[in-house]
């Protein structure tokens, strides 16, 4: 019976993941060609509570880090973000509600100094570390950023974001 009880209590226990892998794909569209840039340089933490209230989770990387296997044009949109002035993306959860196999995150995303309101669903794994999966899409002005143009014409000023964090 006390065997049972300390199985029981241990898996009602919050737990707390280090994020040190996975990755961020960015999808940018011009009328010429669609490309996407890949950062595996991404660090923080996931905190799942025992009730509803208390989840979090905290991330971040590195704008250096995205890799487009174009180096010019990797060059320009660290110039167009002001990459050396705002270094990083951020993202930080005011909330989150936790389904079956998904979770619902709220929270505020901070890119080129500029903090905005995002929500995403993602499918996530508890059974092995941690694992989530999911996307959205974020406006370039929205963070005052001005869509580069490529022959006088700009870029989509919509950006799709997905993700994969993973703590194994």
């Amino acid at each position: 019976m006390i065997i049972v009880l300390i199985i029981l209590l241990s898996s009602l226990s919050a737990q707390t993941f280090e994020i040190k892998e996975g990755q961020i794909n960015y999808y940018g569209t011009h009328f010429l060609h669609d490309w996407v840039g890949v950062s595996n340089d991404l660090n923080g933490k996931v905190f799942i509570a025992n009730d509803q209230s208390d989840h979090f989770v905290e991330l971040n990387v590195p704008l250096r880090s995205f890799n487009s296997n174009n180096s010019n044009r990797d060059s320009n949109m660290l110039i167009a973000t002001e990459a050396l002035d705002y270094p990083k993306i951020e993202f930080k959860s005011t909330n989150i509600n936790i389904f079956q196999d998904s979770v619902m995150v709220e929270g505020q995303l901070t890119f080129h100094g500029v903090l905005r309101k995002i929500k995403s669903t993602a499918k996530f794994d508890v059974s092995n570390g941690f694992s989530a999966k999911g996307s959205f899409d974020i406006n370039l002005t929205d963070f005052d950023i001005e869509p580069p143009s490529l022959m006088f014409i700009e870029i989509d000023n919509t950006i799709k974001i997905e993700y994969l964090i993973r703590n194994n």
